[in-house]
């Protein structure tokens, strides 16, 4: 007995080394011998495994296991039966496995393969956290543990990883890689980070590893950080268009304008055919004015059928309908603005179609928010047009419930035909189609920038007003918006429009921003839009950086002086000025005639972007304050 189980054992570390002939020859010489023994019966299972041959594995196992039903051999069972692709006998027989044996780790190892393969991804966590137990010093044990947690969507993954962190080796990267890519897909890009950073600690010479980790880190809006990873990035590995395409938008998103445009152009010499690359250069040669250039690129783009079919022809057309808005053509931008349905599809509510745009023989139209609370107020002003059509239902942030309801109304339409949604209420049964706010000018065929009345009026504080001018500063918008760095301010370069005597500021500022402000000023009302609109009502001027404070301030027609990035929106350009010249700043808007804009001139390095513009503003203010408003 003993020989026949050395000579077993030697057949094994010969197929361990890869010599899988000789541990045939000896196994059939000792299963002549044997034929009903089960450790020989086993090893041909083994060998037959390893030879490709499933089938003939589980045939072994099997009768091996009729003799003497061992742990390891049900361990070999259930693989071959998974790698012949019978998912749920391989669960059962690595379950088996488990029971005779729960000391040992391979077979609670094998049964979270599985389990993974079969999507039971919590059961193979659990499975692969007691064989961990087992084996704790197994890396490769810990990494497939932290692959299950993460399919399974289990949080806490990185404290266990960072316990082991010294153990692991440049070898591991890849396996790390692959973590950090789950966890990114998943949006769990904090976590993500600390593993790409990991990697890239692990192999610091890798161009692709401060890629990556510059690449998460931008996603994360850690702007400064991205950039100094790609710059490294693109000194290791030159000239990779994905390295280059990312430090574009990471230079673009910190200000530095025309060095973004330079690194997009590389990317786009790199690949030419990179649809996402052509269109983020496109991006950067609209921002920087050369918008000539960016149509004829966006129009490329769709020109290729299957390029314009996918997501990046969704983007592109989106895009050129921004630009094209931005040049005046309205018609055309809105037309092409309703790409944005294609990049970002409505799903909340799959069973109402997408309105026409034309009168509804029965039921109402949903009437929906799509993107950030400045869009909504801009676009509420189409809410009655609407309504001489169809009646609607408005879903809105609750924050704009009570807001809405200072609209006038002189036909009686809102009252009559329009209702605003409660906060989780579900749409009324006789809602028949949807539509999002910033579809309706072209639904509704309304190609030019419609007459302008205020149309939103909360109540006037009561009594005359006493005492110094009141002006309202909002000086940053949401901080989650990628390119908010080019749009909000440093508060400490606003600390000169303090210095100007007779004037009482009151904070407009929420969030985080609204601890940090420029100088001292009375704080900022608390509550809804409605409460803030109150207090923007009794103000006499508004400055403003591009955020919904603009919009909240022009729809009431109280003043408002903008400070507008270059490059800025798409709403605030050149094409949308009024005929009259600006009294105060550098431009006009047609869509809130009370709004003044303090434009910058040029593509100026982030530190000095601001300063012309908050110059002017000062001097302006000095004059104003001084004027019978």
């Amino acid at each position: 007995m003993d020989g026949r189980r050395d000579r077993v054992a030697g057949a094994m570390r010969l197929l361990a080394d890869g010599d899988r002939d000789g541990a045939t020859s000896v196994l059939r010489a000792a299963l002549a011998e044997a034929p009903d023994d089960p450790d020989i019966l086993h090893g041909m299972a083994c060998v037959a495994r390893a030879s490709g041959r499933p089938d003939l594995a589980i045939g072994l196992a099997g009768r091996a296991i009729a003799i003497l039903p061992a742990a390891h051999f049900h361990i070999t069972l259930g693989c071959a039966l998974w790698e012949g692709g019978h998912q749920e006998p391989a669960r059962a027989a690595l379950h088996v496995a488990t029971l005779r044996e729960p000391r040992d780790a391979r077979g609670h190892a094998a049964l979270a393969a599985v389990l993974g393969e079969m999507g039971r991804w919590g059961e193979a966590e659990a499975s692969l956290r007691a064989a961990l137990g087992l084996r704790p010093a197994d890396t490769a044990l810990l990494l497939d543990w932290a692959r299950a947690a993460i399919m399974g969507d289990g949080v806490g993954i990185w404290p266990r990883l960072e316990a082991s962190a010294r153990r692991f080796v440049a070898q591991d990267a890849g396996r790390l890689h692959e973590l950090a890519v789950l966890l990114s897909e998943r949006g769990r890009h904090g976590e993500a980070e600390i593993l790409y950073r990991l990697v890239r600690d692990l192999c610091p010479d890798q161009g692709a590893a401060w890629a990556n980790h510059g690449a998460v880190l931008f996603a994360l809006n850690r702007h400064e950080e991205a950039l100094a990873a790609l710059e490294q990035a693109d000194r290791l590995a030159p000239d990779v268009p994905e390295t280059l395409n990312n430090l574009g938008l990471v230079l673009m998103a910190l200000g530095h304008l025309p060095r973004a445009g330079e690194a997009l152009a590389a990317a786009r010499r790199c690949a030419p055919a990179d649809v996402r690359i052509v269109v983020n250069d496109a991006t950067i040669l609209t921002d920087m004015g050369e918008v000539a250039a960016a149509e004829r690129l966006l129009r490329g783009v769709l020109a290729e059928p299957e390029a314009a079919r996918g997501a990046e022809g969704a983007r592109a057309e989106f895009n050129l309908g921004t630009l094209l808005l931005a040049r005046g053509r309205m018609a055309e931008g809105w037309r092409h603005l309703e790409a944005r349905e294609r990049l970002l599809p409505e799903m909340r509510w799959p069973a109402l179609a997408p309105w026409d745009g034309s009168a509804l023989p029965h039921g109402r139209l949903l009437l929906h928010v799509e993107q950030g609370v400045g869009d909504a107020i801009q676009f509420l002003r189409y809410l009655p047009s609407c309504l001489r059509r169809v009646g609607v239902v408005v879903d809105l942030p609750p924050a704009l419930h009570r807001l809405v309801r200072t609209m006038p109304d002189p036909e009686g339409l809102i009252a009559s035909r329009c209702v605003v949604l409660p906060d989780g209420t579900p749409v009324p049964d006789d809602v028949v189609v949807r539509c999002g706010l910033l579809s309706l000018p072209h639904l509704l065929g309304m190609a030019e920038v419609p007459p302008f009345v205020p149309y939103l009026l909360p109540p006037v504080p009561e009594g005359a007003r006493v005492g110094a001018p009141r002006v309202g500063l909002c000086w940053a918008g949401n901080p989650a918006f990628r390119f908010d760095r080019r749009r909000s301010i440093p508060p400490q370069m606003l600390a000169l429009l303090g210095d100007v005597g007779g004037v009482c500021f009151v904070s407009l500022q929420h969030g985080a921003a609204a601890g940090d402000p420029p100088f001292a000023m009375e704080p900022a009302a608390t509550g809804d839009w409605l409460d803030t609109a109150r207090v923007v009502a009794g103000l006499d001027l508004v400055i403003t950086v591009d955020t919904a404070m603009a919009h909240l301030a022009g729809a009431m027609g109280r003043p408002v002086w903008l400070l507008n990035r270059f490059g800025g929106d798409w709403r605030w350009s050149a094409a949308f000025d009024r005929a009259e010249a600006p009294r105060w700043g550098n431009g006009t808007s047609r869509w809130y005639p009370s709004l003044e804009q303090f434009r910058q001139d040029g593509p100026e390095v982030p530190a000095c972007a601001w300063q012309a513009s908050i110059a002017a503003l000062r001097a302006a203010l000095e004059c104003w304050r001084c004027v019978d408003r």
